[in-house]
């Protein structure tokens, strides 16, 4: 039974677990004709991330992927058998394909196909790293410390966590507050526990300005770039996420927030508990409930339904996207790889793409990744990544 399109069904049924006993057996018999085939099940079955990728993105549309491969299979077997290299490529792309982005390790063996392959330079992923900046204009540039306590004012004191994060532990005694800025540079990435128990994390190329110490009737802060909050309940006092455009007020809930300045649009994506966005642009007010988010495009707002994974999965591991413009692809990838991009044909920035890329893999794999789900290249030049 030759490795074609019903042999890479079974494959991932199998690792979804929903295998019915006519496709086991015909798996099992596929299984048999050869050691490679075995071998090459052997490592599928060992990857506990494979599995539950699957499950997750077993719905991404493959058609396209699959008729890429086909040719190259096509060409390859016309001059000789696939070697074993070939064959694990063979199924990391069609597993790839199915999860919409996984970036399984075999996917680094080239296809000999006799083409020119794209050497791409090794740019590392971000990294935890930001600068505090202090009312008093002190810099501390917050990278590489853990387990730390730092005292930058009377009863009031900084803790740097195991896990690199930053925690403020402020005493009741504690005078009104002085207002602190933390700044992720490109490429970096940070987690910041406010002294209420607020837990946000910023994205790469953003800015987060806030009281060390809350006092009063609100709990507010600035922020440029994007962010992910989960706000300690306070009826009291609402915590106010105030933006270039827009306004978020919430009593306690976990929602994301996107304002770069590069960029036209504006949106708050609710998770779960209640928001009130303000557009502070037209002074309309709207109340987004989970799964809604209110879209700040131009002088217009939208509230519309929407995927939350799409919008909050990069505070974990990936980047997801679902038929995304290339345009806003690249700059998400540029802010965390800290490099250019180059559109050598701008109607290319309209090319859509739909999967999802782990976030702390070297840029070389996802690019390759890119392009073996559309019909684009890569061409690596210093630290420019030209788009062809």
């Amino acid at each position: 039974m030759k490795m074609g399109k019903e042999i890479y069904e079974l494959l991932l049924a199998y690792l979804r677990e929903d295998i019915s006993e006519k496709e086991m057996i015909r798996l099992q018999g596929w299984l048999a004709e050869n050691e490679r085939h075995r071998k090459l099940m052997e490592e599928l079955r060992d990857k506990e991330v494979l599995r539950r990728e699957i499950g997750t993105y077993a719905s991404f549309d493959t058609s396209r992927c699959w008729s890429q491969l086909k040719e190259v299979m096509d060409k390859t077997s016309r001059r000789s058998r696939l070697s074993w290299s070939i064959w694990r490529s063979v199924a990391a792309v069609l597993v790839v394909a199915a999860v919409g982005g996984l970036l399984y390790r075999q996917i680094t063996d080239s296809f000999r196909s006799g083409e020119e392959q794209v050497i791409v330079a090794r740019i590392e992923p971000g990294r935890t790293q930001a600068v505090l900046i202090t009312g008093k204009g002190q810099q501390l540039l917050l990278q590489g410390l853990k387990d730390t306590c730092l005292n930058f004012a009377e009863n009031e004191t900084l803790k740097i966590n195991e896990d690199g994060s930053l925690k403020y532990s402020l005493s009741a005694l504690s005078r009104m507050p002085e207002w602190h800025t933390l700044r992720i540079p490109k490429g970096g990435e940070y987690k910041i526990v406010l002294d209420d128990g607020t837990e946000i994390w910023l994205n790469s190329a953003s800015e987060l300005r806030y009281p060390a110490h809350f006092v009063g009737n609100e709990r507010r802060v600035y922020l440029t770039g994007e962010a992910y909050f989960q706000v300690v309940r306070n009826e009291v006092a609402p915590f106010i996420v105030e933006t270039r455009d827009m306004d978020v007020k919430v009593l306690g809930t976990s929602f994301n927030v996107s304002a770069y300045e590069d960029e036209e649009n504006s949106h708050a994506t609710l998770v779960e508990g209640r928001v009130e966005v303000d557009d502070k642009i037209n002074g309309e007010k709207v109340t987004l409930t989970p799964g809604k988010q209110a879209l700040l495009q131009g002088k217009e707002m939208i509230v519309r339904e929407v995927n939350t994974k799409l919008y909050s999965m990069w505070r974990l591991d990936r980047f997801t996207f679902s038929s995304e413009d290339m345009e806003g692809v690249i700059r998400k990838l540029s802010r965390w790889y800290n490099v250019d991009f180059f559109f050598s044909n701008t109607s290319m920035k309209q090319k859509r793409f739909t999967g999802s890329l782990p976030k702390y893999s070297d840029i070389s794999q996802v690019l390759r990744m890119i392009e073996m789900t559309t019909d684009i290249k890569f061409q690596v030049k210093g630290n420019t990544i030209i788009i062809q």
